[in-house]
């Protein structure tokens, strides 16, 4: 049995016996995305720690195999003036074992006002990462682990029908006469329920994120970068009752990159991909098998695996990538705020035959530690 037979089979067994749970990332994963009426007037001290492994096993010309442990520890001290604003103050410390000497500190400050019920604004520190609910090809999973923190300015919208979250992450400041270009990402990323019937739903997700580098006040002779994605889809959900199995997921998107750059320096000007997946979910178990098809498509923040040239091998190309995937996910709640999560990700290359895979895992701590109720008369 050849690799190719070896990784379908692998796929039709763990289709037979997932069980899966009810969102592609589990929920610890994600922030409160809303501000708490019910906290107007108290003071928390919150505590993030993901201890993390990765193991990144590529074999082919697109990406080169690496491997991640460390750990990111996120104090914060989180106060409510009133039920409409929340202030956050903290840090956060980021460390790879083996280079303890090179710990990246982050000073964390964020405001977020809740001017309507579903609508906030935050200014500062904003929810990053896989609180955008982009697609794989567009964001990296692996940045929750590596770029955790994001700045900037956010706008998100939750309600029952729609979530919609706008934002700048502004990665790199420069002041005149800088030897370094700025750099920032935009985002807009929206899933829009169009209807709820019968434990079904079906949801239109659309997805853009540009990257820039660039400045005008800077002594770099660099010429600017602008890179454009863009993510189309439907997704159709189906909710079951069962012991087993909660919820069957069948997504289907259409991408989208261009080099919008008034110096052209990519491989390719523009280009196009389609990404379809399937999940099954349950309380303890995720599995998702898919199908990516890219051609000249690039993407700085996604996995290297989807991009149709090398970040790490110069001149190094494939305009057409295809690629058969699977992704089986574990998780367990430890202890109270203790969350373990443990990853394995196939992929088949189907045109250079190559079988690639990483594996991994994370645990989790988040809580929330009540220290006093503090009231303001100057805050309504």
């Amino acid at each position: 049995m050849n690799v190719k037979q070896v990784f379908l089979s692998f796929i039709l067994i763990s289709l037979a016996s997932a069980q899966c749970f009810p969102q592609s990332y589990p929920s610890f994963y994600y922030y409160d995305q809303e501000v708490d009426s019910a906290k107007s007037n108290k003071l928390f001290l919150q505590i993030d720690n993901t201890a993390f492994f990765k193991n990144n096993e590529y074999f082919g010309d697109i990406a080169k195999g690496y491997t991640l442990l460390g750990f990111h520890l996120t104090p914060q001290i989180i106060y409510h003036p009133n039920k409409k604003v929340k202030l956050r103050l903290g840090t956060q410390l980021l460390t790879y074992y083996g280079r303890e000497d090179e710990m990246k500190v982050s000073l964390l400050l964020s405001f977020q006002y809740q001017f309507h019920k579903n609508l906030s604004l935050t200014l500062g520190n904003i929810k990053g990462t896989l609180n955008h609910r982009l697609i794989e090809p567009l964001f990296d999973y692996e940045r929750f682990l590596t770029h955790n923190t994001e700045n900037g300015i956010q706008f998100l919208w939750h309600s029952q029908k729609l979530f919609a979250d706008l934002w700048l992450d502004w990665e790199q400041q420069i002041f005149y006469d800088d030897p370094f270009q700025e750099k920032f990402n935009v985002g807009f990323s929206l899933d829009y329920t169009i209807f709820t019937k019968n434990d079904y739903t079906l949801s239109l997700p659309f997805q853009n994120l540009i990257r820039h580098q660039g400045g005008q006040i800077n002594h770099n002779n660099e010429p600017l970068v602008t890179i454009f994605n863009n993510a189309t889809g439907l997704r159709l959900k189906k909710d079951f009752s069962g012991k087993f199995v909660h919820q069957i997921q069948l997504s289907s998107y259409l991408v989208n990159y261009q080099d919008l750059s008034p110096t052209k320096q990519q491989m390719f000007i523009d280009g196009t991909g389609s990404y379809t997946t399937l999940e099954i979910f349950n309380n303890r178990f995720n599995f998702l098998t898919g199908y990516w098809y890219g051609k000249q498509f690039i993407a700085p923040l996604s996995n290297p695996l989807y991009e149709t040239y090398s970040r790490t091998n110069i001149f190094v190309e494939e305009p057409v990538r295809q690629l058969l995937m699977a992704k089986i996910n574990y998780h367990q709640n430890i202890f109270n705020g203790i969350h373990l999560d443990v990853r394995f990700e196939p992929y088949y290359d189907l045109l250079n035959g190559n079988f690639e895979y990483n594996y991994g895992l994370a645990i989790v701590f988040k809580e929330n530690f009540f220290l006093k109720e503090v009231k303001n008369t100057n805050l309504k």
